[in-house]
């Protein structure tokens, strides 16, 4: 994920929209760079890591 996070840092024209999905539905930009920034900060190496329950609640929040 940090690895991630470098690419889209440095390359912050290129928009994420559609190529991510949770639950069937396709993730926004701001969603998929918080999420990022989320699994940056708890420790998570990949997408799998990161908990259905904790996304969950997370895009609950900022949507």
């Amino acid at each position: 994920m940090r690895g991630f996070q470098r690419w889209v840092n440095d390359h912050p024209r290129k928009r994420l929209d559609g190529y991510f999905s949770f639950r069937g539905r396709e993730l926004t930009h701001q969603e998929v760079k918080l999420l990022i920034k989320y699994a940056v900060d708890h420790g998570y190496e990949t997408n799998e890591d990161i908990p259905t329950a904790e996304v969950e609640k997370l895009l609950n929040n900022k949507i």
